[in-house]
């Protein structure tokens, strides 16, 4: 597992130990808790890689995976009969697992969750990419419709005036858009 994700087990106590221990043999260290509110109490960073059984004694796996929210996943460890529902952030195993499905289990979803915070930050820095020109693109019209300027030369002013003032250029298009009238210069 990546450094800094945290994996939490809420178990009862014979279980969970039984968990952590199959776990520490594939050198992958966890917290133990014994009931959903325990394991809601450990869980206020966000981040939390969560194991869990269908059955604790103060709610069930289903019922501290919607308290976790989409911050967290979880794996649920469920009865063979189970046909509740799993939500988007719950992973279920049905019971008897074996030791190596359940690791690798745990793996694949510890492997699943950084490549989802890998895409959701890429996904983040192009959707400030895209707002940033669509906010130089309005500047270049501004200035284009105000000192009868080609596209070209509006970029170029937008270009050099950044350049000038070592600022980024969505800056002064933002500068510009904020300006009330433009003086041409």
């Amino acid at each position: 597992m990546d450094q800094g994700e945290r994996l939490l087990i809420a178990a009862s106590q014979h279980v969970a130990e039984k968990l952590r221990a199959i776990l520490a043999n594939a050198k992958i260290e966890a917290d133990v808790c014994t009931t959903g509110e325990e394991a809601l109490l450990q869980a206020k960073e966000e981040g939390l890689l969560l194991v869990t059984t269908w059955k604790l004694p103060d709610m069930t796996g289903t019922e501290l995976a919607q308290k976790l929210g989409e911050g967290s996943d979880v794996l649920m460890i469920v009865p063979q009969e189970f046909s509740g529902e799993s939500g988007e952030n719950v992973m279920t195993l049905s019971n008897p697992v074996s030791q190596e499905a359940f690791v690798q289990a745990v793996r694949v979803l510890a492997h699943c969750r950084t490549r989802m915070g890998e895409l959701r930050a890429r996904a983040q820095k192009l959707a400030r990419t895209l707002e940033e020109r669509k906010v130089i693109e309005r500047a270049k019209g501004r200035l284009m419709d105000q000192l009868h300027l080609s596209e070209s030369e509006a970029h170029y002013r937008m270009q050099k005036k950044s350049m000038d003032s070592g600022r980024r250029i969505v800056d002064i298009a933002r500068e510009i858009l904020d300006a009330e009238e433009i003086i041409a210069s």
